[in-house]
C-alpha cells in the first residue's frame, strides 16, 4: 500500500503543477504590491493577466475596499457588453488600454488624497474562473509653503524673528539655513501641516538679514587744520542706518 502512495504523490504533483499552468497567472502588479503616486497626477494601477491556450477573459472588474470592508465597484469591462464606469468614479478613470481585457491596468486622471487606499483588480475566465490581484495606493502631496518675515529693530529683546509653514503628505522637514544665533521651534498639527518659529536677539551686525535699526550719523572732512580763508572745505555725513535714511539735515 505504501509504495503504491509513493507512486501516487508524484502523479498528483505534476497534475496540480499542470492545473495551475493552464489556468494563466498575473503578469503584473506582484502579490502585495505597494506604489505611491503624487496628487493632481495621473496615476496608474498595473494589473495584466496572462492566459494559456483556450482560456478566455470575460470580464475585468476594478473595486476599492471601504473602511468598513465592503467594496466600490470602480470600472468594468465585459469582452462583448463594452466598459462601464461608476458613481464618483465616473469621468476620473480609465482603463490604460484599447484592449482592457489583455492589458487592464487602471488610470486615474487626476489622483486626489482620498484615492488612498488598497485595490482589486478581478479577472473572471472561461473556463477557469476568477482571478485576484490587490495592491495599495498611497497618495503623496507636494508640499506648499509660506515664510513670514518680520522687520526687527536694534534694541529690541529676544524675539520672533521669522516663521515658516510648510503642509504636504507625507509631513515635511523644515530647517533654517542660518549662521545667526538664534532658537528655532517646530511643531507639527493634523493634515501634515508643520510649522518652524525662529528667534533672536536682533543686533547691528545683522544687517543684511532684513534687520532695521536707527541711523548712526557720521561726520568727516574736518582734519583739524582749517583756518579762516580756506577754500574748498567740506564736511561729509554718512549714515549706516537700515533702512537708509531718505534726508540729512545740518544744524
Amino acid at each position: 500500500m505504501t509504495s503504491h502512495l509513493g507512486r501516487l504523490t508524484p502523479l498528483l504533483w505534476i497534475l496540480w503543477s499542470f492545473i495551475a499552468v493552464v489556468q494563466g497567472d498575473f503578469v503584473e502588479p506582484s502579490p502585495l504590491f505597494l506604489m505611491r503616486s503624487l496628487a493632481e497626477a495621473e496615476t496608474r494601477l498595473p494589473c495584466q493577466f496572462k492566459v494559456e491556450v483556450g482560456q478566455v477573459v470575460v470580464q475585468v472588474t476594478w473595486t476599492k475596499e471601504k473602511a468598513d470592508g465592503t467594496k466600490d465597484q470602480i470600472i468594468t469591462v465585459h469582452h462583448t457588453a463594452g466598459h462601464t464606469e461608476f458613481g464618483q468614479y465616473s469621468g476620473r478613470v480609465r482603463f490604460g488600454s484599447s484592449e482592457p481585457t489583455v492589458d487592464s491596468s487602471l488610470i486615474i486622471m487626476n489622483t486626489v488624497e482620498s484615492d488612498e487606499g488598497r485595490y482589486n483588480c478581478h479577472i473572471s475566465t472561461f473556463p477557469s474562473g476568477n482571478f485576484e490581484r490587490q495592491l495599495s495606493l498611497t497618495v503623496w502631496t507636494t508640499p506648499i509653503s509660506s515664510l513670514d518675515p518680520v522687520i526687527l529693530v536694534e534694541g529690541q529683546s529676544f524675539r520672533l524673528a521669522a516663521s515658516c509653514r510648510s503642509v504636504a503628505r507625507p509631513p515635511p522637514h523644515l530647517s533654517w539655513d542660518t549662521d545667526l544665533m538664534g532658537q528655532k521651534h517646530n511643531r507639527s498639527s493634523e493634515g501634515g501641516s508643520v510649522s518652524t518659529h525662529f528667534s533672536l536677539h536682533p543686533l547691528r551686525s545683522m544687517n543684511g538679514k532684513r534687520l532695521d535699526y536707527p541711523p548712526n550719523a557720521e561726520i568727516s572732512g574736518f582734519d583739524q587744520n582749517w583756518y579762516a580763508g580756506l577754500e574748498e572745505a567740506a564736511l561729509s555725513c554718512v549714515s549706516g542706518g537700515n533702512p537708509k535714511p531718505q534726508s540729512f539735515i545740518w544744524t
